[in-house]
């Protein structure tokens, strides 16, 4: 069984306090948001201004010219911590170094006439992107202001191309900081993922005194299960989960960029914390007695019937695909209640089977997926 005696006094905070809330997102999450808007906009600025005209920016600009060629060698290679390599992965603009060597050594020649800037896509931008939009949801929610940021600080990037990597920085370090690895804040929104909603009143037992306010602040909903009788499905039995793109819904995912592209904003191959086997470890160590997921469940689909009572649980394949457990809703639900608790499964509920074989033998019964996020 999993230890929750102490959940409400080790989160550190108070999870029912919409001020620790909005605390918690002026302090975290407003940084976050700014460093990212402002990789975003500085790329998008930076790349009209050289499709614009490249010979006068790179003329008119040191900046751009330390963009373009700071710390290519002699030979033309980057070399460590290159400037120049950064702003190829990182920002996507870059120039080929080999031939702007070969071209200066060449007598009476107009290098910047043979030479032509590159845009490339990197991953930064579109993850950037996720992670302002996320924040930005995030700071909407607790009733804040976006801020905007003026041309006057995107030029000064250009000015000064190094200060864009402390963006970088303040991007990196801010998803530590506000993983659920490390933070009781992104843990208990994750924890309201999709689990059953008796679970979280034991793990959590103000919560059950100010669940109306809690919904209401996190955006916490009922998840629907197609087609399942009411009287199984009802009170304290029903899985709780996160309205789309509201604030426990837009911290849940900002997580699981910090847990899966972190390595996005990590600076010159900077070794990258595995965030997401850290809250793993530390989850088994406080947990001993929870059981391996492969043992917890005898198979992994689950079909409902007797509309939603009960749920019969099938595995094989295409060629022998057969009944191999049987058991009432209420009670799968509280075999699964801890793993989704801490994230150590997901749940996926379909309307009815995914694959012709499995229609054959079950019909169109409504499907329950259960899906392990680790290797364990």
């Amino acid at each position: 069984m999993l230890d929750m005696t102490t959940y409400d006094e080790m989160l550190g905070f108070d999870y029912t306090d919409e001020g620790a809330w909005k605390e918690f997102v002026t302090s975290e999450i407003l940084p976050l948001y700014i460093a990212a808007v402002k990789i975003t906009e500085f790329s998008q600025y930076l790349r009209r201004k050289l499709e614009s005209s490249f010979t006068d920016a790179f003329l008119e600009n040191k900046g751009i010219q330390k963009m373009l060629l700071g710390g290519v060698t002699p030979d033309g290679e980057y070399a460590e911590n290159s400037l120049a390599k950064f702003y190829k992965e990182r920002i996507g603009v870059y120039i080929d170094p080999h031939l702007w060597v070969s071209l200066c050594k060449e007598p009476d020649t107009e290098t910047l006439q043979h030479i032509k800037v590159h845009l490339s896509q990197p991953l930064i931008p579109h993850r950037s992107n996720d992670v302002c939009d996320l924040s930005s949801k995030i700071l909407r929610s607790a009733g804040h202001d976006l801020p905007e940021i003026d041309e006057d600080v995107l030029n000064g990037f250009i000015q000064d191309p190094e200060s864009i990597i402390d963006e970088f920085e303040t991007v990196y370090s801010q998803l530590i900081k506000i993983s659920a690895t490390y933070n009781y804040h992104t843990f208990f929104a994750m924890s309201t993922r999709l689990t059953p909603k008796f679970f979280l009143f034991e793990a959590y037992p103000r919560l059950k005194i100010h669940f109306d306010a809690v919904t209401a602040l996190l955006g916490l909903v009922v998840t629907e299960i197609p087609r399942v009788n009411k009287t199984a499905y009802q009170g304290d039995m029903v899985l709780i989960g996160h309205t789309p793109e509201g604030f426990a819904d837009s911290l849940y995912k900002l997580n699981q960029i910090a847990w899966y592209s972190l390595s996005s904003f990590a600076l010159f191959d900077g070794q990258v914390p595995p965030l997401r086997d850290e809250f793993i470890e530390n989850i088994q160590m406080s947990n001993p007695g929870l059981k391996p997921l492969s043992e917890a469940f005898e198979v992994t689909k689950y079909y409902l019937t007797d509309n939603g009572l009960n749920v019969l649980g099938y595995t094989g394949n295409s060629r022998n695909f057969y009944r191999a457990c049987e058991m009432s809703l209420q009670h799968f639900l509280r075999i699964a209640a801890p793993y989704l608790f801490m994230g150590l499964m997901t749940l996926e509920i379909e309307r009815g089977p995914r694959t012709q074989y499995e229609r054959e033998i079950v019909g169109s019964q409504p499907a329950l997926y259960v899906c392990s996020t680790y290797h364990g």
